[in-house]
Order: structure tokens, then C-alpha cells, then sequence
């Protein structure tokens, strides 16, 4: 089946059934939006007291902790199939390890309200793994919609040209943005209806774990037990429990009741969510070409979804 025109392809297509909000389905929506746009929040404290990798290596082994005891409550197994392992560790390679790292690493130099900008750009870059992938077609909306986004994006960039680390910094989001989209269409094409989606979720987060915690022990420095604070604690553990374990329970929760093209209205809430929360609890200000690039992404993917939507 094919993804939501626009937006990230549904990974789970038995899982769709499309129907109209009601309440109950808007608070869910909100709700997602907030675990994970108080995500880049919970980076950016972390951040403060260990490297990039140990942060995700903290998300993958809080949050995997979380969804398989989701699991064993719901009296749910791990992925079983012939095959299916190795196609969950490329996925959690594809879409955890290496691009949680990444846009970790970029906001080192980055605002957490700028990474969550770039992040917005997932469905955008989506469109066109799909489109490379023969799984959706460009249509003169779509083509209006990816032209603006990628315009953002291109504004975003070229407002950082005097100040290199940052520039490899948003290099390093849109990066990770671009991994996220074809692991979309991997999922899709090569794990789609192998096993349920929370376990296979939680499957690719245990081994994004296990691939992150030699690389940091390789690539980033120990952590200093001292810089380890309270606060920094605390931003791992809501990082993994609540960004990460939660937000995939609510996540996959929406799709079975809305659908996957309902559920990607999320994506126009997570930056503002991430924007207001830097801004209130870090002092964060985004420059106008910032603002700019990211209504532009946002301008973009509405155009590539506009009139596609009801269809769930």
C-alpha cells in the first residue's frame, strides 16, 4: 500500500483505518505532539552533561525497556519470522542509531528549535525516497510542495554560511531527515505485516541500543559522573520513557484509529511545540531566515498533502 502523498509512508498499511477526529483522538494527537516536541528539549539539557551518542544510547535503552514491557503486559512476543531480525536491525540502524545520533550531534550547535524545523521535513524528503522507490508518483501539487519545503530548507541553510559548525550541524539534521524518509519506504516495502508495529518498533530500538552503546564508547567520551546531574538524569530518562517509548505507543495507537495520513498532522504541531519550549525553558530566539525556512517546510508539505488527507 502506499503512503500518505506528502507525508511518511505508513510503514503498517493493515493498521490503517481511516475515520474523522473525535475528541478522544485529538487529545491523543496533542499529546504526541508534546512527547516528541519536548523531545529536543530533553536533548539539549542532556546534552549539557554527555555526548551526543550517550544520549541516544540512554533514549534506545530507557525507551526499548519501555515498549517491551508494553509488550509483555499486552502478552505480545518479540518480531518472530523468517528473515524479519536482520530487516528490524536495519531499520533500527536506518532510523534510530544513526540519524538520533546525527541530529544529536547537531544540536550541539544548533538551537532545539531549529533541529525541530529541519525535522519537518521528513514527509518532504519522504515523497521523494517514495517516488525513487516507484511506491507514489509526483503530481504538479506534490512537485508546488516539495519545491517549497526544499526552499526552507535551502533558506535555513544559507542564513549559517559565515559559521561552518553550524552549517555541518544542519547538514547533519537534514541528514538524519533523509535516513528517517527511506527507512519510511524500507519499513514499507520490507517489513510492512511481518509483526505488529509496537513490536517491531520495539525491536528496532533495542537494536539501535545495542549498535550505539559501542559506538559511544568508541567515538564519544565517558561521561563524566559529575556532570551526570539530576537534571541531566532526568532529561534521559524522559527522553527514552516518555520521547521515545510513549510517544510510539500514542503514535501507533492514532494510526490504528485515524489512519497514518490523519496521524502525520502531528508533523505541523512537533515544531511549534519544540520552538515554544526552547524558547520558554532555554531562552531561545530563531532568526528570521529560520522562521522563514521553517514556514516554508510547513507552506511545502501542506501543498503535497492538501486534498489527500480525508482519504486517511
Amino acid at each position: 500500500m502506499k503512503g500518505a502523498p506528502g507525508a511518511a509512508v505508513d510503514p503498517f498499511p493493515s493498521l490503517v483505518r481511516p475515520r474523522s477526529f473525535t475528541g478522544p483522538d485529538g487529545t491523543l494527537l496533542l499529546t504526541l505532539a508534546g512527547l516528541w516536541g519536548f523531545s529536543f528539549l530533553f536533548i539539549e539539557v542532556a546534552l549539557t552533561g554527555v555526548g551526543p551518542i550517550w544520549v541516544v544510547v540512554g533514549r534506545t535503552g530507557v525507551g526499548a525497556a519501555v515498549l517491551f514491557g508494553v509488550l509483555a503486559l499486552r502478552g505480545e512476543g518479540v518480531p518472530r519470522g523468517r528473515g524479519l531480525w536482520p530487516r528490524v536491525a536495519f531499520l533500527g540502524l536506518l532510523t534510530n542509531a544513526v540519524p538520533w545520533s546525527a541530529a544529536a550531534w547537531g544540536q550541539q550547535f544548533l538551537p532545539s528549535g531549529l533541529v525541530a524545523l529541519l525535522m519537518a521535513a521528513v514527509p518532504t524528503f519522504t515523497l521523494v525516497v517514495s517516488v525513487a522507490a516507484r511506491l507514489e508518483r509526483f503530481t504538479p501539487g506534490r512537485v508546488v510542495g516539495l519545491g517549497l519545503a526544499l526552499s526552507g530548507v535551502a533558506l535555513t541553510v544559507a542564513a549559517d554560511t559565515g559559521e561552518p559548525e553550524r552549517v555541518a550541524a544542519i547538514g547533519a539534521g537534514v541528514g538524519a531527515t533523509v535516513l528517517y524518509a527511506c527507512g519510511a519506504v524500507y519499513a514499507n516495502r520490507r517489513v510492512a505485516g511481518r509483526a505488529s508495529p509496537l513490536a517491531v518498533a520495539a525491536g528496532q530500538v533495542l537494536v539501535a541500543f545495542l549498535l550505539t552503546l559501542p559506538a559511544a564508547l568508541l567515538l564519544d567520551p565517558v561521561p563524566d559522573p559529575a556532570a551526570v546531574t539530576l537534571p541531566v538524569m532526568g532529561a534521559v530518562l524522559c527522553l527514552g520513557a516518555l520521547g521515545t517509548g510513549a510517544a510510539y505507543l500514542v503514535f501507533y495507537t492514532l494510526i490504528e484509529r485515524v489512519g497514518a495520513t490523519n496521524t502525520t498532522l502531528v508533523t505541523y504541531l512537533i515544531p511549534l511545540v519544540a520552538v515554544a519550549a526552547g524558547a520558554l525553558f532555554l531562552g531561545e530566539r530563531l532568526g528570521y531566515p529560520a522562521v522563514a525556512g521553517g514556514l516554508l517546510i510547513l507552506a511545502g508539505i501542506w501543498v503535497a498533502q492538501r486534498g489527500t488527507r480525508a482519504r486517511g
